[in-house]
């Protein structure tokens, strides 16, 4: 097993949503940080060495694009998964520009979220 837990961040305002995906990577070893909002995991991005965000695209106040634009800036080298409902449509588009690993459609599936996270 690895001596330092690989840390992950969930951006999302569904809060049960995010309770049931922390709940899942705890179990398997990872350290979990969850946020409500875009301001609230900006902080976050900020102030902890993430190895991996969760960003859902659809969040009040501010959009996934621009939270995904200020996460680059604060840390180029995080990993970061864009979560959506959507099909794939201009923010999506302009997700891949900025630079995300990939897109995870919602209802997140637990089987590719594993095989996300051990590649961490």
């Amino acid at each position: 097993m690895r001596s330092s837990k690989k840390s992950i961040l969930i951006i999302d305002d569904e809060k049960g949503a995010c309770e049931f995906i922390k709940s899942f990577l705890e179990d398997r070893g990872y350290k979990v940080f969850t946020a409500l909002n875009g301001l609230d995991g900006l902080e976050l991005v900020k102030n902890e060495k993430l190895d991996l965000v969760l960003l859902d695209m659809k969040l009040p106040k501010m959009n996934g694009v621009e939270i995904l634009s200020k996460i680059k800036a604060l840390n180029s080298v995080v990993r970061v998964f864009v979560v959506t409902g959507l099909e794939d449509g201009d923010e999506i588009t302009q997700a891949k520009k900025i630079g995300v690993e990939g897109v995870l459609k919602k209802p997140i599936q637990l089987e590719e979220l594993s095989i996300i996270v051990k590649g961490l």
